[in-house]
């Protein structure tokens, strides 16, 4: 294994700075948007089944994405700099294994927020919750602790439940990630396809699998240990991190429009609230002129 850190050029600092400025925006709204408007897509489910929130439901897959994510971004593009610092990149595994996370999460919240009717909608709900007691019940025992509490908060679940049977099958498991991360594709307009295979290569170098590291790195000279098998080493390549990286910006950002469509607001205005607290947050080379400057055509805008 290569322990040498690689320096992050210039055009790909621009890249990541913009992809950082887009999870701590979508950060803040997250943040700001805590709860549906009354009459909203979201707030009508809710009412119609209070044992549980899909809007908070819909919300926790974002704010995973969102912590996932930060890790990234505190580290490439950090808030607190001084002159002269750079950025390198060391070890390719940890990064992938964040932006498997955040695609997991933005699919998982799509999921629930782009169903087709709210009957759908609920039915999804219902099904997430029985997965996650099940999870949840199998994680106690193994740890030899009293599942009491949670077989009650399941037998809640499932008799709120009983009045909404014909809105879907009693299944204690989700659709396969694959196929959660493939419809997640479609609302962002991206090929489905590619963002499996990036949640794949990510899962890969999560998992400690053996071609990940011939996947995203680039290698450097083998080392020949015995006749015919070789110890690789490199360092992560800066275009498909950087890809991937994107995409999963892409679906995160995805989300919380829609996250903020099912919660009856206005996603445009309240993006631009987020992007602005976070751009002012960032070290800016002109001192925060342009911030300022597009704050106030923002605001003349809204009014």
């Amino acid at each position: 294994m290569d322990e040498r850190s690689v320096l992050v050029d210039v055009k790909t600092m621009k890249r990541w700075a913009e992809f950082a400025l887009s999870i701590r925006t979508a950060g803040h709204t997250l943040a700001r948007v805590t709860a549906p408007q009354g009459g909203s897509a979201f707030a009508l489910v809710d009412d119609r089944y209070p044992s549980e929130s899909v809007s908070q439901w819909a919300r926790e897959g974002l704010r995973s994405a969102v912590d996932h994510l930060l890790i990234w971004a505190n580290h490439a593009v950090p808030l607190d700099q001084f002159e002269g610092q750079v950025v390198t990149h060391q070890g390719f595994r940890w990064s992938f294994t964040l932006m498997r996370s955040a695609i997991e999460g933005s699919a998982q919240s799509l999921w629930l927020s782009r169903s087709p009717t709210p009957e759908v909608c609920l039915a999804r709900l219902i099904r997430m919750v029985r997965h996650d007691l099940r999870e949840e019940r199998l994680a106690h025992i193994a740890l030899g602790r009293d599942v009491a509490l949670i077989e009650e908060r399941a037998a809640r679940h499932e008799t709120a439940a009983q009045g909404f049977i014909g809105h879907g099958p009693a299944i204690s498991s989700l659709p396969s990630m694959v196929d959660l991360v493939r419809l997640a594709a479609q609302v962002a307009t991206l090929d489905p396809a590619l963002q499996e295979a990036n949640w794949r290569i990510c899962s890969a170098a999560a998992h400690g699998k053996d071609w990940a590291i011939r996947e995203v790195q680039v290698l450097t000279a083998p080392v020949e240990w015995r006749p015919g098998q070789f110890h690789l080493s490199g360092h992560p390549d800066p275009e498909k991190l950087t890809r991937i990286l994107e995409d999963s910006v892409k679906l995160l950002t995805a989300g919380v429009i829609q996250y903020l469509l099912m919660s009856g607001v206005d996603p445009v205005s309240e993006s631009r609230k987020s992007m602005v607290k976070a751009a002012r947050e960032t070290p800016q080379q002109d001192g925060g002129l342009h911030v300022e400057s597009l704050a106030a055509q923002f605001e003349t805008n809204g009014k």
